[in-house]
């Protein structure tokens, strides 16, 4: 063991006393002096004594700490602990946060790649005693079933609740589902779950179910009357700290708060559902706030925006720079991460007052505000639609930051039209979660993991593996059954595996084909259309390969401008019957919702923009796409080329591989093929290569060989920092 055991923690004796000195060292150092009622429930429960625990409990109540506690106790056991999470940002804050573990003897590591788990990845991650990681790539280690897997002690899974997300909900389930099997201790956080206790009892947990927030908050019921131009909002102040008196009246609720952060010195943030409406917001409210700012603030909003400039490209600083001028922005997935981070920290330090935001900003970002104003309605597509009440108690958490806001205020259903909308979210129960897993997307994918992994090797043993899923309590065993059977067969029919009968059983063994697959982490249905699609062909053009990656269900969260399919459907047509992008019949072969033949034909474009140099701001211009958008097809583009690569690798199909592996790099780099060279080098980029190509410099070694022309091109600053990498990359190489 590596610093000793810690001891059972006595039920009656909670305190940071009660912990070895280690322990109490390093959180003493963090300046914690006494747990919060959610840690001493869940040191009762067990939490330090490997029973799986689920807390559920509101934000800034502590979860964090119990998850950290429990992943050093499994180091202290000598075990391993993994904390896994759903975003590659939220990961990478945990990490940096549990860092500071580092002084105490701990190895703290991370794992978030693109691409499938290699080899040396798994052998760099043996070496850590916790390992920070997103679902995805936790799912995918799982997969491997490294042999130090079997020393791992506990996960902690955040952001349980997202066990019931569409498209993300299966992997959670399916990491639970390994660890329970494997008798890992389990601890899940939330701070909403609708159902806790049926989740609690599937996991085989204890249950701490906590209302304690450190700051209180107040629920202000809010309704309207009367039409847009002469609207007014009635709103219900709590009398405790609010002289007005309730109800008041106002011709703009989200002005009122905003005045009052103003005088006051906090800040307000207020949710709506799509881009376009965050956007105008905060437009809108960016003017009340310049007409209320003195020239102190004025001179440093306008020294912040002038830093956002190094951050985020041209395009995205010419709409974001106005309104962080007045102490204003937005917020939603349209924003590369740059800008998203650099919003965060502003609105975190309170120099921006007010932001607009989707709900994604609540996924776990600690970014709380005193006011949150939260509009509970919003358009589908073909007609309006409320949030749940899991959603507005999510959301309504980012009400109140510990040691900053003396209480927490959330506007009610600012959209609504009476009373009982605003009382309907107060008094709501949330929604219970239910499991995606056993959907015909979700179990193709884990069928095929867990016959390729080896962990299942018949059918008894696959329906076994499953009956243990929190799908499987709502289902009968003929239905369970039945949906399995779908799976193998469908699987059998794409090659992907191959069943046979013996007297006793039925086994069921991988083909090269799946396992790759399924290290790749990519839908069977990808490398099915990247198959059909290829067969038989010898010449395709760049944008044949990638409309075929985007077509694919891996690309299908991808959302596009609607306008977009109509624009190009002509073309499209045009493209087809010349042979330039792979026939509609694809789409066709498996009625499958994921595959989308205009979508991989539009993303295809992109893409094929991108490779061929086209300015980031002519893209997003030509496509009404935003600059993260543009980041996310990017990404996706390069991981499924890579991706398609290697499954004509697997067939024998070298010219189509080879094709593909150029068309990753160039996606990578967002350069023609001459440039790829240039374009590997740190702080050269698609724009200074072509510079130095149309200069008759098109190697590394180019570069060190003209090294005053690169400082003339170039100028001194940039010049010479791409000399000295260019220098660093040649002796890697030797």
């Amino acid at each position: 063991m590596l610093f000793g055991y810690i001891e059972c923690v006595n039920s009656m004796d909670i305190s940071i006393e009660s912990l070895p000195k280690i322990i109490r060292d390093g959180i003493r150092e963090k300046g914690i002096v006494s747990f919060t009622p959610p840690q001493i429930e869940a040191l009762r429960s067990g939490v330090l004594d490997d029973i799986s625990v689920i807390v559920s409990a509101p934000t800034a109540s502590g979860k964090t700490l119990i998850g950290e506690l429990a992943l050093i106790n499994a180091v202290l056991r000598g075990k391993k602990g993994i904390y896994t999470s759903p975003l590659k940002a939220l990961v990478y804050e945990k990490y940096q946060e549990f860092r500071f573990w580092e002084k105490y003897g701990f190895r703290i590591g991370i794992s978030m790649g693109d691409y499938e788990v290699t080899e040396e990845e798994l052998k760099r991650l043996e070496n850590y005693d916790i390992i920070v990681t997103t679902y995805e790539r936790l799912d995918s280690i799982m997969r491997r079933r490294p042999l130090w897997m079997n020393n791992v002690g506990t996960i902690v899974i955040d952001e349980l609740h997202m066990l019931g997300d569409r498209s993300r909900g299966h992997i959670v389930e399916m990491i639970a589902i390994r660890a329970k099997l494997m008798g890992i201790q389990i601890v899940g956080l939330s701070a909403t779950i609708g159902n806790a206790e049926e989740i609690a009892r599937w996991l085989n947990a204890k249950l701490v179910k906590s209302d304690w927030r450190p700051v209180k908050l107040y629920e202000v019921i809010a309704y309207y009357s009367g039409r847009s131009e002469d609207r007014q909002w009635y709103m219900y102040l709590p009398k405790e700290i609010f002289n007005d008196q309730s109800p008041i009246v106002v011709d703009d609720i989200t002005k009122y708060w905003i005045l009052r952060a103003v005088k006051e010195g906090f800040n307000v943030l207020e949710f709506r559902y799509s881009r376009k409406a965050v956007e105008e917001l905060a437009s809108i409210y960016s003017i009340v706030l310049c007409a209320n700012l003195d020239h102190k603030d004025r001179a440093f909003l306008d020294k912040l925006a002038e830093e956002l400039e190094e951050y985020v490209p041209d395009f995205e600083y010419e709409k974001l720079a106005p309104l962080i001028r007045c102490g204003a922005s937005y917020h939603h997935a349209g924003l590369t991460p740059e800008a998203r981070r650099f919003i965060e920290n502003a609105f975190r330090e309170r120099f921006i007052r007010y932001l607009a935001a989707t709900p994604t900003l609540a996924m776990g970002v600690n970014l709380p505000a005193r006011v949150v104003i939260i509009n509970t309605k919003y358009f589908n597509g073909r007609s309006l639609e409320k949030i749940s009440v899991l959603e507005y108690k999510q959301l309504s958490g980012r009400a109140g930051r510990p040691q900053y806001d003396p209480y927490g205020i959330v506007v009610v259903a600012k959209d609504s039209r009476s009373m009982n909308e605003s009382l309907s979210y107060i008094m709501g129960v949330p929604e219970p979660i239910t499991s995606t897993l056993l959907s015909d997307e979700a179990l193709r994918k884990h069928v095929l993991a867990v016959i390729v992994s080896g962990e299942v090797n018949t059918f008894d043993k696959l329906i076994t593996f499953f009956s243990n899923s929190f799908g499987a309590s709502r289902l009968s065993g003929d239905v369970l059954r039945y949906k399995l059977s779908s799976a193998v067969e469908l699987l059998e029919e794409l090659s992907m595996i191959r069943s046979r009968e013996t007297d006793t059983k039925t086994l069921l063994t991988p083909t090269k084909l799946g396992i790759t697959t399924s290290w790749l982490y990519i839908d069977p249905l990808t490398s099915f259309i990247v198959i059909e699609g290829l067969r038989d062909r010898t010449n395709v053009s760049d944008l044949y390969y990638l409309t075929l990656i985007g077509m694919t269900p891996d690309f299908s969260d991808i959302s596009l401008p609607k306008g977009l399919y109509e624009w190009f459907s002509d073309l499209a047509e045009e493209y087809e019957i010349m042979g330039e992008i792979p026939p509609e019949r694809i789409e066709h072969s498996f009625r499958d919702p994921g595959i989308n033949w205009m979508r991989g034909f539009i993303i295809g474009l992109i893409l094929r923009d991108w490779i061929e140099e086209v300015p980031e701001r002519n893209i997003i211009e030509k496509y009404g796409i935003e600059a993260g958008d543009l980041r996310v097809i990017r990404e996706n583009g390069e991981w499924l080329a890579y991706a398609a690569s290697a499954i004509c690798r697997v067939l024998n199909m070298d010219n189509h591989a080879n094709r593909l592996s150029v068309i990753v790099e160039r996606i990578k780099h967002g350069v023609k093929e001459d440039a790829i060279p240039l374009a590997r080098l740190r702080y050269i980029g698609r724009v200074r290569a072509r510079l130095l190509l149309n200069n008759n410099i098109k190697s590394v070694e180019d570069i060190l060989r003209y090294r005053e022309k690169i400082i003339r091109i170039l100028g001194e600053s940039w010049g010479s920092k791409i000399i000295l990498e260019a220098e660093r990359f040649v002796e890697q190489k030797q």
